[in-house]
């Protein structure tokens, strides 16, 4: 049975819809977060607690409809925290939690919770005297206070402190352990995706689930446990052109020290320091190069490369010109389109870019622009800059994290240095693979 249902629900207005179309399931021991606009979100929850009517479409609470006339009776099985909710301020903490048991008639155990949500030093305090991240904490406590089988919350972690983020980012475990269903109303993405897996996006487009389940990793080495170190893509490059120098220089025959080479054909020596005549002389040159095409010929694996080692081979005619090598640019700019301009960012003016519904958005000191290329190809493109795939929906600049949190055992988020401190999730199975790149 489903602690909540949603079926076929909307709201309008007129001509406004309020509640775009939704069906929604949600189990016992299952936490659901929604990434919605506030108001978008605040109309659901309010739906859902029986505040404001639907148009369309039931609501179902542990098995039961959702009615005008049963509303009161939902109470006792859900608890509800909004954005918008009020506390008495001459209460002290612990005399303002005792009211609300008292009004549903129970009898919690107080100092349990006033130890889950970091009050247990200010219950004496007056509500008066709490700053806003410990009136969320408080309004949280309220709607536990009996013990409800479902949990409402809006944007929980909006406008709070770090400590009050790890108190419910270790709450929410913790609850969905003890069997309750649990919907969360959001605008911050990345707090979705830190807090479960199971993720919806919910607009006036549409409502769908996020797909965010963990990564698997590629081992990063074979099966007897030797790994492989982390390179760059400078450096490989650098041992490219070094593997080649050497191929060079293996293949290439000392005048001074060799006095003989084998034919490839009929396995003969043929002496290279013997007396020259023009024949032998002529001779010998070409059994040199017959070698060298036989040896490179073996290398290659096309008759591309075939050609190309002959023609490498072929002597070069006095006062002809010899084609210059041009390297090849490295553009080492990202694109971004805004209107009918086109910006080009450098690496390191980039925070992090984070993937949503297939548009890849570039996070700087300016703003957030939407890039045309994939996350994948960015993340080819930015390897060699320090960028690391954190997260599937992800790409975060390591030089601009500060702080790696870990809220829970299966939680982590990135800090970074920037103007709004942002938030980054780490995914579990990341979390050991970033410490091996950072040294930790």
């Amino acid at each position: 049975m489903n602690a909540v249902q949603l079926r076929h629900v909307q709201k309008t207005s007129g001509s406004t819809v309020l509640i775009p179309h939704i069906n929604l399931e949600v189990s016992a021991g299952q936490c659901v977060v929604i990434q919605c606009n506030h108001e978008l979100g605040h109309q659901l929850l309010l739906a859902m607690i029986g505040q404001t009517p639907i148009s369309e479409g039931s609501i179902w609470i542990q098995g039961e409809a959702l009615t005008p006339d049963h509303t009161r009776s939902f109470r006792e099985k859900i608890g509800i925290q909004l954005l918008s909710d009020a506390a008495y301020e001459r209460l002290k903490v612990r005399e303002f939690l005792h009211f609300y048991a008292r009004l549903y008639e129970t009898k919690p155990d107080m100092e349990l919770l006033l130890q889950r949500l970091g009050l247990t030093e200010k219950q004496n305090s007056r509500v008066s005297q709490l700053t806003p991240s410990e009136l969320r904490r408080l309004s949280i406590a309220r709607a536990l206070i009996h013990n409800p089988q479902v949990l409402f919350m809006e944007d929980p972690e909006q406008n709070v402190d770090l400590e009050t983020s790890y108190i419910i980012r270790n709450l929410i475990p913790a609850l969905i352990e003890e069997g309750k269903a649990i919907v969360i109303t959001t605008l911050v993405l990345e707090l979705a995706i830190s807090i479960t897996n199971d993720v919806y996006l919910y607009s006036h487009a549409g409502f769908k689930k996020l797909e965010t389940a963990e990564e698997e990793l590629e081992p990063l080495g074979d099966k007897d446990g030797d790994q492989e170190p982390f390179h760059s893509i400078e450096a490989e490059e650098q041992e490219r052109r070094y593997t080649a120098a050497d191929t060079r220089t293996e293949n290439r025959v000392p005048a001074e020290a060799a006095t003989e080479t084998v034919s490839q054909e009929t396995g003969a020596r043929v002496p290279l320091t013997a007396p020259k005549t023009a024949t032998e002389t002529e001779s010998n040159e070409a059994a040199l190069k017959s070698a060298q095409l036989s040896a490179l010929s073996d290398q290659s694996h096309s008759s591309e490369s075939v050609d190309e080692a002959r023609a490498a081979a072929q002597p070069v005619p006095m006062g002809a010109q010899v084609p210059a090598f041009v390297q090849p640019v490295r553009f080492e700019k990202i694109p971004a389109k805004v209107g009918d301009k086109l910006i080009l960012f450098d690496p390191t003016e980039i925070d992090y870019i984070e993937s949503h519904e297939g548009v890849a958005n570039l996070h700087v000191l300016q703003g957030v622009y939407a890039c045309s290329m994939s996350l994948s190809d960015l993340e080819g493109r930015l390897k060699g800059f320090g960028f690391y795939r954190c997260h599937r929906s992800y790409l975060v600049n390591l030089q601009k994290v500060r702080e790696v949190i870990t809220w829970t055992r299966n939680s982590y988020s990135l800090i970074l240095d920037d103007h709004s401190k942002s938030s980054i999730p780490l995914s579990k199975g990341k979390y050991d693979e970033l410490k091996k790149i950072i040294g930790i």
